[in-house]
């Protein structure tokens, strides 16, 4: 079976899911979407969705980039947390 590509609130909008708004005047472009699912088996499970015009190079960065926030986040609650280094 061919996956075809559908509008993100078709595939998610019955879900009662919502996020965030965009600053003002600012136009969306492209998405990278991460669901977390209960599968058949009623099983946690993750999808992780793109809109087409993502190249890998795009991904890779936005990932990286994200991925170094969440840990710079984290560590900063455990700093903060055992009183540790506060600038």
């Amino acid at each position: 079976m061919e996956e075809v590509k559908k509008p993100i609130e078709e595939v998610l909008g019955g879900a009662g899911l919502h996020i965030y708004d965009l600053p003002a005047r600012w136009t969306p472009l492209e998405s990278v979407v991460l669901v977390k699912c209960l599968d058949e088996d009623g099983h946690p499970s993750w999808a992780f969705r793109t809109t087409s015009g993502l190249n890998d190079e795009e991904l890779l960065g936005v990932l990286v980039v994200r991925t170094e926030i969440c840990r710079q986040e984290t560590v900063a609650l455990f700093l903060d947390e055992d009183g540790g280094d506060e600038d």
